[in-house]
Parts: C-alpha cells; structure tokens; sequence
C-alpha cells in the first residue's frame, strides 16, 4: 500500500498513505450503506410500491380494455354496415354509431321513442332511423346526449314510397290503422295494379334516401274519393319492440329540395 502510494504522484504523502489504506473500507461501506438504504426503503415503502404497482397494473388493463373494445367496435361496426347493406354502391350514406332505446312515449299508438344518441354524435332533426330490416322513423328532436324518434306509424310523417313495379304513393297515417301498427299508404292510382305481398321502399328524396325498406303491403282498397287507392303497409320494423338502432346522419341529396 505504501509502494502505490507513493509511485501514485501525490504531493502529500501521508494523506496518500491513509486514501490509499482507506479506499478499500470506503468502498465496502458505501455498498453497505446503498444496500441499507435500498432495504429499507422496500421494507418501509413496501405497500406503497405495492399500491402503485396494482395502480399500474389496473391502467394497463383498462388500456388494454379500452384497445380491444375499439377493435372490437370497429369489427361490429364493419359487419353491422355489410348488414345494412351499406357496400360500395351505398358510400353515399352515413350511419351514426349505434344507438339504443333508453324510453318510450307512454300511451302513444305510434311507438315513438328516444335513443341515446345527439347532437354529439353528428345526429340533427329529420335524420332518418333504420335498423337491419328496415325503415324505423325519423329524428324529431335532438339534445347533445339523446333524440326523440317519430316513428313510421306516427301521423306526423310523410314517407313517399314505391314498390319494386313502379307503383308510387305516400304514407300518411290514421289513427285508425296506427292502432293497429299499419301504414296507410295514399295517391295510389286506380290502376297501378298495386296488390298484396307488394313491398314498399322509400322513393328517395331530400328527406329519406333512395331503397330503405318500409314495409309489406297487406291490403289494398278504394280511397273516399273514389279517384285512388290506398294500401294497408306492415312495417319491417317492429317499432314497438325495436331495442337498437342506426341513425342515417348523411347522404346524397339530404336536405336538397327539388
């Protein structure tokens, strides 16, 4: 130790002497110290790391969570648009997310209802409702987190609707019928050759988009007047049990009058 010492180059030999001797204590006892400390930081601190590593651990799995619930959105929304029948041909529409029942209007023959979706969501007043099978409704009232719908049996719309031969006409309900969930189909000519089996869709227009499926004609007969017909249309849609929903937010010709 003396001979590192001094061939060490210090000035102050009895300082050198005594580094040189210590060095190796100093060494060891700040392991011993940083060792120390180390265990008793796990010891003291143990539930709190504990604590922080189950918090850790939790927002990891949320993460994860949150990550297979997109895939899992993205997935059901793809398959619900092919359902749809939003393809290639349809890139005109948009649809909302999909939207659930939360209430009905009690007593109401028509089966109005409010769905959780709004103004938030890209919904606005007059959007067409739809599900899988067809035609629901119309948007009638809209707040950020939920809308009102009107729905097909409802005497406050207007639908103009055609069948697949041609024949064109325009829902307007009755009571009457509403009651009895039917669509009163009305304009009809007298010799359009309309008849029962017959499925009516919406004609198109700045309201409903071209092809949505409204509903089955169940009978036809002469209007009042003598100078058309009318035809009785079951829904496709049961409005009156309809839990979950689709909300046409856009598409060509929207809001454009002729």
């Amino acid at each position: 130790m003396l001979h590192a010492a001094v061939n060490a180059g210090t000035a102050n030999f009895p300082e050198a002497v005594l580094q040189t001797v210590t060095r190796p204590f100093s060494y060891a006892a700040t392991s011993i110290s940083n060792w120390v400390s180390g265990t008793l930081d796990k010891l003291i601190n143990a539930n709190k790391y504990k604590e922080e590593n189950e918090e850790l651990r939790r927002q990891i799995s949320e993460m994860h969570a949150l990550i297979m619930d997109k895939d899992a959105l993205i997935e059901e929304n793809h398959r619900l648009y092919e359902m749809l029948g939003i393809t290639a041909e349809r890139e005109d529409i948009s649809l909302s997310l999909p939207a659930s029942v939360i209430a009905r209007e009690a007593m109401s023959i028509s089966g109005n209802f409010t769905i959780n979706r709004g103004s938030n969501h890209g919904i606005k007043t007059d959007d067409p409702v739809i599900t899988d099978i067809g035609l629901v409704g119309i948007i009638s009232e809209v707040a950020p987190t939920y809308s009102r719908v009107r729905t097909v049996l409802s005497t406050e719309v207007n639908i103009g609707v055609k069948t697949p031969s041609g024949v064109v006409g325009i829902i307007e309900n009755d009571f009457l019928y509403s009651a009895d969930r039917l669509c009163l189909m009305q304009y009809i000519e007298t010799n359009s050759g309309i008849k029962a089996g017959d499925v009516a869709v919406t004609s198109g227009g700045s309201v409903y988009p071209a092809g949505l499926i409204v509903g089955t004609v169940t009978e036809v007969f002469p209007a009042d007047n003598g100078l058309s017909f009318h035809a009785l249309v079951e829904p496709s849609e049961d409005v009156m049990r309809v839990t979950d929903v689709f909300v046409i937010t856009a598409f060509e010709g929207q809001g454009v009058m002729p």
